[in-house]
């Protein structure tokens, strides 16, 4: 049997609104039991995995589990450089829904079967099962702005043929896992390594411009190593880091400001620029720091 190439398949996301309907014939699955626990009293939740994996062998749970929960199934490969994106943005998904649905993931390249039974012929793929029913979500690479619409369809869809159980989650179910490249440089911070961390942070942020996660870690390690660290007297942008770790960050921020605006060389103004952007990524969100950005832009110009 031929399994599906994951090289093949539009670039952008085909969307599939969700329905009742199933798109491939699994009757025969879909007189399974209902799930255990899917007549838990009020307030309890079906003891299962919140995101799980399953191959041929274990298919007839994810089938059971679909008649008291909906279930998301990611139809996915190795070979395919959307699917890695797909799962962890259907993961995060999954987990800030806390418990209306279940993820599957299948690996089609260890459970053929299933690819052949769903007529997978690009991935990722991602389909629904709702009381063992099949109903096609979208095909190809998708962004989360993208997907939570079609997942809102589905639950509503679910809704109306009452599948409304839920799955019993504990925060850890739904806390973000710890990427694995950020293990080194989150040890090393917690060993008191600080300029370690900050060589290790600045690789990560390297090989992904994009894992903001990263640059928010870089940033707070940057300022704690400058201020809580051997204090250079011949800074000026020192004062910036005391006041910020004293609690005026409007403070700080006004004297990086003033400093920027005070030179011409193009790489002390750099240098300011991405310090101010460090205690911007430090402090977070605040009228302070959205005063402190508009002034920054202007004094770019």
């Amino acid at each position: 049997m031929n399994t599906p190439d994951p090289r093949i398949g539009a670039p952008e996301a085909t969307v599939i609104p969700a329905d009742s309907h199933g798109a491939v014939d699994l009757s025969a699955r879909a007189s399974a039991p209902a799930a255990e626990g899917a007549a838990a009293p009020s307030g309890e939740g079906l003891h299962i995995p919140l995101i799980t994996t399953t191959d041929e062998e274990n298919f007839q749970e994810v089938m059971s589990t679909s008649q008291a929960v909906p279930v998301i199934m990611v139809m996915w490969s190795p070979r395919s450089l959307e699917s890695k994106p797909a799962l962890a943005m259907l993961e995060e998904i999954t987990r800030e829904h806390a418990g209306v649905f279940q993820l599957v993931e299948v690996d089609i390249d260890k459970a053929p079967a299933i690819a052949q039974a769903f007529q997978i012929q690009t991935v990722p793929t991602v389909v629904a099962l709702v009381g063992g029913r099949p109903v096609p979500l979208f095909q190809g690479g998708a962004s989360k702005e993208q997907v939570l619409p079609v997942v809102s369809q589905l639950l509503e869809a679910s809704a109306q043929m009452g599948i409304t159980a839920r799955i019993a989650v504990a925060a850890e179910d739904t806390a973000a896992p710890i990427p694995p490249e950020h293990e080194a440089p989150l040890a090393a911070e917690e060993a008191g390594n600080l300029d370690e961390a900050i060589t290790l942070w600045e690789r990560v942020v390297e090989l992904n411009p994009r894992d903001e996660d990263a640059k928010s870690h870089l940033s707070r390690v940057r300022f704690a190593a400058r201020a809580y660290g051997e204090q250079n007297p011949d800074d000026p942008a020192s004062h910036a880091d005391a006041l910020f770790a004293a609690g005026d960050a409007a403070g700080a921020f006004d004297v990086l400001l003033e400093l920027l605006a005070a030179t011409t060389d193009a790489e002390e103004r750099d240098a300011l620029r991405l310090r101010l952007l460090d205690l911007f990524r430090v402090a977070g969100s605040s009228p302070e720091v959205s005063k402190a950005r508009t002034r920054l832009a202007m004094l770019l110009m």
